[in-house]
């Protein structure tokens, strides 16, 4: 447990480090592009590198950081005993009903979180886009990318991380701190808009760190940002733990972020200065009280699914 929170801190740290390092040189790249051609690569990179801000460099050198960390870690986890070994090949178990589990997960929580985005716009602090009906366009790209990230998300927390804690702890707290991480990593991203009102250049990583740990209203963050997607964690971890297979979990969590992605392109967040307010929805059907309640909704409908199931399996036996 100890070595996985060692590579996760040390490729943020890494990641951070080189994330201002690459964002001031894709921004001096970008200036530098205005006035000389350089190759159609290098012109691309320059064009992403001007549009882009600190998060999108963010996203690249974190997950390269911990790809390159991955190496040294995976070689420090091998020195496990065969106790530890066992007790963690006994959560990878396969499903036979996963596709099955997967698309009735997608469907709970798409249907779920589209019916409380559309609640939102009735209510008022969102309201439909000018060409709302853009949100189909590139449709089917959208439904491949949220696999595609669901997937690897579920990979890595799920089987690799809440395996290893598994190894440590009882069950319970082991889907907690998994919980923790998934939470945690939404609860950065979302300080990087605090981020961009300084001076990149005069930034260090030390000061990033303190920004996206602290900066703004962290409280605020932790109400509406962390709690729901670290209760929304926690579904997803016992859900794992109890199918002892990935597939309900990604279908649930496709469904979440399939249903923010279309939610952002087919409405527009109204600023409102009432905090009540701002804590009951935050910009998406991701944060906020009203999307924290949809997700213990959801708990409630699978831990139903799950006991359901277990018992006609019980009853077959």
């Amino acid at each position: 447990m100890i070595k996985v929170w060692v590579w996760t801190l040390g490729s943020l740290v890494v990641g951070l480090y080189f994330t201002l390092i690459a964002y001031n040189g894709g921004k001096a790249l970008a200036e530098l592009s205005e006035t000389k051609d350089f190759s159609s690569m290098i012109n691309d990179i320059a064009t992403w590198s001007g549009a882009a801000d600190l998060k999108d460099f963010f996203m690249i050198c974190w997950p390269t950081a911990a790809a390159l960390l991955l190496v040294p870690m995976i070689e420090w986890l091998r020195r496990e005993n065969g106790e530890r070994e066992h007790k963690l090949r006994s959560v990878c178990l396969a499903s036979r009903r996963g596709p099955l589990q997967a698309i009735t997960g997608f469907l709970m929580t798409f249907g779920c979180f589209v019916l409380i985005g559309y609640a939102m716009v009735k209510a008022g602090p969102f309201t439909w886009a000018a060409d709302a009906g853009k949100w189909r366009e590139n449709l089917f790209f959208d439904i491949g990318w949220t696999l595609l990230i669901a997937t690897i998300i579920q990979l890595l927390f799920s089987c690799v991380m809440l395996g290893i804690f598994v190894r440590a702890m009882k069950i319970p707290a082991a889907i907690a701190l998994t919980a923790m991480m998934f939470a945690g990593i939404q609860f950065l991203m979302v300080g990087f808009t605090e981020a961009e009102a300084f001076d990149s250049e005069s930034l260090s990583t030390i000061h990033l760190t303190g920004i996206l740990f602290f900066g703004g209203e962290p409280i605020t963050r932790f109400v509406v940002v962390f709690l729901p997607w670290f209760a929304f964690g926690c579904v997803l971890g016992w859900a794992r733990w109890r199918t002892a297979s990935i597939w309900l979990p990604t279908g649930l969590l496709m469904g979440w972020l399939l249903a923010d992605r279309l939610f952002k392109k087919a409405t527009d967040a109204i600023e409102i200065p009432n905090s009540v307010v701002g804590y009951l929805s935050a910009g998406s059907v991701q944060t906020g009280i009203i999307p924290l309640i949809g997700v213990l909704a959801i708990a409630c409908i699978v831990y139903l699914l799950i006991q359901a199931h277990a018992s006609e399996q019980q009853a077959h036996d």
